[in-house]
C-alpha cells in the first residue's frame, strides 16, 4: 500500500455510538471482564477505574463522583412477597451539600450523638449504622429534649449515613433506614390476626376442582387486611421519608444546631 492510499474502508462514513449504546457497551464489557477473571476477586470495579474511564471519555471527575454518589443513593432493588404486596423496606434519601465532606461527616455525627442520643453501632467501609443509646442518659436525655427543644428531631433508627465526595468544596450525603422489622410485623399481624383464618380457608378451597362460596367470603377478608396494613405501612415509610428529608434540609441550611452545654440534669449525673 503506497503512503498516498487511504486505508481499507476509510471512505466510509465515521460510525458512531449514540449514549445509550455507550452505557450498555460498558456494562456488558464490565459484565464480560468479571465474568473472564478470577473467581476469588471482589465483584465489580474499584472507584478509581471508574473515575479512570470517565476521564478517558472527556468526563470530570467531580462529574462522575456525582454519578457515583447518585446511583449508590438509589434504593437497591428488592424481590419477594413482601416487596410486592407491602412496598420496599429502605427508605432513603440524599441531598448534595456545598460543603467538605469531612466537616459534614463530623458534624452529622457530632449531632447524633449529642443531640439525638444516638450510639455509632457499625463503621462499613463506605457509611456508617447508627442506633438510639439504650443507656440512662441517652434515655433522659431524648425525654429532656422533646420537653426543652424547639427544633424537631430526626428519631429514626437505626441510621445509615453515607458522605461521599463530590469535590474539594461539596459532598452528597445519603441517609436510609431499614423498615424490615416493620413491615415484617404488619404482615404476621394480617396473616394471624385477622388473614389467618381466611388463608386456611382459601387454601382449602383452591385445593379442590369445586367451588366454594366460602371463597367468596374469605378472599375479601384476607385482601382487606393485608390492605389495610399494607396502608398503614406505606403511611410509615412516608412519614420517616419526611424525617429523612427535614434532616437533610436542615443540614444543607446549616440549621443542625449542636448544645452550647450540657444540661443541668447531666452535670448532676456526671454524664
Amino acid at each position: 500500500m503506497s503512503e498516498g492510499t487511504p486505508p481499507p474502508g476509510g471512505n466510509l462514513p465515521v460510525r458512531r455510538v449514540s449514549s445509550q449504546e455507550l452505557e450498555a457497551i460498558i456494562r456488558r464489557a464490565v459484565e464480560l471482564q468479571t465474568a473472564a477473571g478470577d473467581a476469588d476477586e471482589p465483584e465489580g470495579i474499584p472507584e478509581a477505574e471508574v473515575l479512570r474511564i470517565g476521564k478517558e471519555l472527556g468526563l470530570e471527575p467531580a462529574t462522575v463522583r456525582r454519578a457515583i454518589a447518585d446511583v449508590r443513593g438509589r434504593a437497591p432493588a428488592e424481590r419477594g412477597v413482601l416487596a410486592r404486596t407491602m412496598g420496599p423496606r429502605t427508605v432513603l434519601a440524599g441531598r448534595t451539600v456545598r460543603r467538605p465532606a469531612a466537616a459534614v461527616g463530623l458534624l452529622v455525627e457530632q449531632y447524633l450523638t449529642t443531640v439525638e442520643y444516638m450510639v455509632v453501632q457499625r463503621r462499613f467501609p463506605d457509611r456508617t449504622r447508627y442506633v438510639a443509646g439504650t443507656g440512662m442518659g441517652a434515655v433522659m436525655g431524648r425525654a429532656y429534649r422533646k420537653v426543652q427543644e424547639r427544633q424537631a428531631f430526626l428519631d429514626v433508627t437505626p441510621l445509615d449515613v453515607a458522605v461521599s465526595v463530590i469535590d474539594a468544596d461539596t459532598c452528597f450525603v445519603e441517609v436510609s433506614t431499614d423498615l424490615g422489622n416493620v413491615r415484617g410485623g404488619l404482615a404476621a399481624g394480617a396473616a394471624l390476626g385477622g388473614g389467618g383464618g381466611a388463608a386456611a380457608i382459601v387454601t382449602a378451597v383452591l385445593a379442590t376442582p369445586i367451588v366454594d362460596p366460602l371463597a367468596l367470603v374469605a378472599l375479601p377478608v384476607l385482601g382487606g387486611v393485608y390492605l389495610g396494613m399494607r396502608g398503614i405501612f406505606g403511611a410509615v415509610s412516608r412519614s420517616t421519608q419526611e424525617k429523612l428529608e427535614a434532616f437533610l434540609d436542615r443540614l444543607e441550611h446549616g440549621e443542625l444546631r449542636l448544645p452550647q452545654r450540657a444540661p443541668d440534669w447531666r452535670k448532676r449525673l456526671g454524664i
